[in-house]
């Protein structure tokens, strides 16, 4: 039998607050390990070890995310040694081996467990390690250089750690005999039995959330790993679903209507020259126009809101009347649109919001003051709102292409190479990667 055992307890001294419960991709960062670990072939079991404090919000997790293979939640220790043998103490009779894991390595792969999986039945004792792109130097009291070791040798260590369960079990009993208390590495007591320990190849990405900068770089992950996957039929995730794609006559809108065509969907658009019209900055025109198709169908499972809007001018230029327009058509529309979506979505216990905004988001430049700031402030309405409405099992995200080949962009800039552009067609592709994905309240970048 092969146990996970995940270590949960970390008080949160460097990040400012307890790393393993925050968000990320709509999720907590605990959540997306003990899923990755959950949905394993091999992994039998999973004990969690966490702060006591916190026991009960963790089976709160078990039960809403159904992660079942999760037996035990129990409380941590002061050390992380401490509680890894707390861990290894509370695994069920019949264990075999454990993989050890930190609950805030959320990127774990299935190919690392596979790969940890099958070297411990005969190694006994495996580390997960990738090689070091850094020079490492080792320094003495005073600070001064003492050696610079090979690099070609050293591997910076990850988790899962893979052991026989009785030889850990062992390392853990004499360290302790030893007088060792506060080590920070499992295989470093296997060592110290004179035990031989065998390494397997990690990744790049499976990374410790650590460190403030460590969330926005796991952020951006989670989005590159979702649009670049190479989803094998998103067709049968989509299959009978009815999604509503408003400003689905034009550019990326009508691509996705297309697209969302040929996979056996229902696709439903709608803009102000469709036999159900709908004007994005009226909440009532839009309640009745999602009303006129969830009586019609039945449900929605879910929305795609290509509407949007470009005015290229400076400020100077610019008047009210335009900053307004904008603001009214690219943010205004987008919370009237939740507002009319969201008690559908509530009533039928689910939903997927899929906003699409623009890579301008990222930087004002000269003659988009208007359009650049309203999907900057799209970005973060969508991040709020899918904190929000998480608990109610409905997904918001937004995809936040490049300059895309479209009439909105011909008639703001004219005639441009097309190779520079990109095609509506790819963009809409990744739209509905997005529907499909896991995550929420993400960033979607298309380039």
């Amino acid at each position: 039998m092969i146990i996970g055992i995940i270590l949960a307890s970390g008080q949160g001294k460097r990040i400012g607050d307890l790393k393993q419960f925050t968000k990320l991709a709509g999720l907590p960062v605990i959540v997306h390990t003990l899923k990755t670990f959950q949905q394993h072939k091999l992994i039998e079991g999973i004990v969690v070890v966490t702060l006591e404090n916190k026991i009960e919000l963790v089976w709160n997790y078990v039960r809403q995310y159904s992660l079942n293979k999760v037996i035990k939640v129990v409380a941590g220790g002061k050390t992380r040694q401490e509680s890894s043998f707390i861990g290894l103490s509370c695994c069920p009779d019949n264990t075999k081996y454990v993989l050890i894991h930190d609950a805030v390595r959320p990127f774990v792969t299935s190919k690392i467990i596979d790969d940890l999986s099958e070297a411990v039945k005969k190694y006994k004792a495996v580390d997960t390690a990738i090689p070091s792109a850094d020079t490492i130097i080792q320094v003495n009291e005073n600070n001064f250089i003492t050696n610079i070791p090979d690099r070609s040798f050293l591997r910076r260590g990850q988790t899962p750690q893979a052991f026989e369960y009785n030889l850990i079990l062992e390392a853990h009993k004499q360290a302790l005999k030893d007088g060792i208390e506060d080590s920070t590495d499992d295989c470093r007591l296997v060592l110290s039995l004179g035990h031989p320990v065998y390494v397997v190849s990690g990744h790049e990405q499976n990374i410790k959330i650590t460190y403030p900068i460590d969330l926005h770089i796991a952020d951006k992950l989670f989005q590159l790993r979702t649009i670049q996957s190479e989803i094998k039929d998103y067709s049968k995730l989509l299959e009978n679903k009815v999604v509503v794609v408003i400003g689905g006559t034009s550019g990326i809108g009508f691509s996705t209507v297309e697209l969302l065509k040929t996979i056996k969907t229902i696709p439903i658009s709608l803009s102000r020259r469709t036999k159900t019209s709908i004007n994005i900055t009226k909440l009532g025109s839009i309640q009745r126009a999602l009303g006129q198709v969830a009586s019609e169908y039945g449900r929605i499972d879910a929305i795609v809101n290509c509407a949007g809007d470009l005015i290229k001018k400076d400020v100077e230029f610019m008047n009210e009347k335009d900053w307004d327009y904008i603001y009214n058509v690219n943010v205004k529309g987008c919370f009237l649109l939740a507002k009319a979506a969201l008690p559908i979505f509530k009533k039928q216990g689910y939903g997927n919001i899929v906003f699409v905004g623009s890579s301008s988001y990222t930087r004002g430049r000269a003659g988009y003051s208007a359009y650049s700031s309203a999907k900057a402030a799209l970005v973060n309405f969508v991040q709020a709102l899918a904190e929000e409405v998480e608990r109610v099992n409905i997904k918001v995200n937004v995809v936040s292409p490049g300059r895309v080949n479209t009439p909105l962009r011909f008639r703001n800039f004219g005639k441009e190479d097309p190779n520079t552009l990109l095609n509506p067609e790819v963009v809409a592709e990744q739209i509905i990667k997005a529907l499909v994905s896991e995550t929420t309240g993400s960033v979607f970048e298309i380039r």
